[in-house]
């Protein structure tokens, strides 16, 4: 009895854990693109650098910074993937899995676009939502 018990408890989902651990790293490099761009006197890009475990540089991408202050996407799934590599600098995929962006547009008000998001998803399951113009990231699982 013990060994079916055993060999019936659901496994964790290794996906689902990377993408949420992704989704944190990436709302700590949006925050952080922000104080940056605070520090910096509010300039239109900024590089950010990305380190390893060890404190030493492994690369920085340019970011262009909207004028609220957060990373800036130009309004395409590209844009969104373009996002992703600057702010996390991984490949998109996940134990073998291609991980998707969507751009979703928001509503225009005033000629400024309000509730856009990307979403970065695999084919089924977890995704998480960057908020362009709030420069929050919520993560929803399925």
């Amino acid at each position: 009895m013990t060994l079916i018990i055993f060999l019936n408890r659901p496994e964790p989902d290794f996906k689902e854990a990377m993408l949420e651990k992704l989704a944190e790293k990436f709302e700590r490099s949006v925050i952080s693109s922000y104080y940056q761009w605070k520090a910096e006197n509010q300039p239109e890009m900024i590089m950010f650098v990305h380190y390893d475990n060890n404190g030493k540089e492994t690369d920085r991408r340019p970011v262009r910074i909207a004028r609220n202050g957060w990373p800036k996407v130009n309004p395409t799934s590209e844009g969104c993937e373009d996002l992703w590599r600057m702010l996390l600098n991984v490949p998109m995929i996940i134990d073998g899995f291609k991980v998707f962006g969507e751009f979703f547009p928001g509503k225009l008000d005033d000629d400024e676009l309000i509730s856009a998001r990307c979403r970065f998803r695999l084919s089924s399951g977890p995704y998480f939502d960057y908020h362009i113009d709030k420069g929050t990231v919520n993560l929803e699982a399925q």
